[in-house]
């Protein structure tokens, strides 16, 4: 395995780099074409200013996502999520444990042929900011490929699906009695095994909160801070060496 993880990880790096060039090649051609149009069409009212303003923000756009394949071309994956991906506060160690092990737990739902377990895995929030709006006793209300699930308590909850993709929705129930702001993604189910994603509800009824796999939990999401410093710091460097050696 260790053998293979080099070749790959160059694999990665090439393949990063050669897309990075597409997108600069893309991304540079569409937004020139952009301005140009727009500078020609300046005498109709708005119609030059609205296309130099989306040639504005296609050249911003590639930039950042040519800054996102360079950067992974030079320092790897597993350097690049290091240094790129922010967790969230929440997320302890503690919490990451108590997250692997729910993950890992045995299904408690039978698996039979063709199918595979998504597992719920819902946080109740430790208070409500408006107590007014749910039932003390409210659980999240599931539904899979159109399948509704009421779970009886916070506790996982397995639910037996095919082994494909899922479309997940979930929320909490208000007070009322209407359902309250959803969230909700697709995720891989494998045959024969169990995905676990993690539904987090807002602590407000006008927010829908989080729905992830664990792994996105653990991993965290994408810093654009220091993804903007990072980029900057990289044009940087390459107009110097074009100062240097143009």
């Amino acid at each position: 395995m260790a053998e293979e993880a080099g070749p790959r990880q160059w694999r990665d790096r090439a393949l990063a780099f050669g897309t990075a060039l597409a997108i600069a090649a893309v991304c540079g051609v569409s937004s020139f074409g952009l301005l140009s149009l727009g500078a020609h069409l300046d005498r109709i009212v708005l119609v030059g200013a609205i296309l130099r303003l989306i040639g504005i923000e296609v050249a911003y756009v590639g930039v950042m996502l040519c800054g996102i394949c360079l950067l992974v071309s030079l320092l790897g994956t597993d350097l690049f999520a290091k240094l790129f991906l922010v967790r969230a506060e929440i997320i302890t160690p503690e919490v990451e444990r108590e997250l692997t092990a729910m993950q890992e737990a045995p299904a408690t739902v039978p698996i039979t042929a063709g199918h595979g377990v998504l597992r719920i895995i819902a946080v109740k929030p430790r208070w409500w900011l408006d107590p007014d709006a749910y039932d003390g006793d409210t659980t999240p209300v599931v539904v899979v490929d159109e399948v509704a699930h009421r779970m009886s308590g916070w506790d996982p909850y397995d639910i037996l699906v095919p082994a494909r993709p899922a479309e997940v929705a979930t929320w909490l129930p208000l007070r009322t009695g209407v359902s309250g702001r959803r969230v909700g993604g697709s995720f891989s189910v494998a045959e024969g095994q169990v995905a676990a994603v993690v539904y987090r509800p807002s602590s407000l009824p006008e927010l829908p909160g989080t729905l992830a796999t664990v792994a996105r939990e653990v991993e965290g999401d994408l810093s654009m801070s220091r993804l903007s410093w990072a980029t900057a710091l990289l044009i940087g460097l390459g107009f110097v060496v074009w100062l240097a050696f143009g």
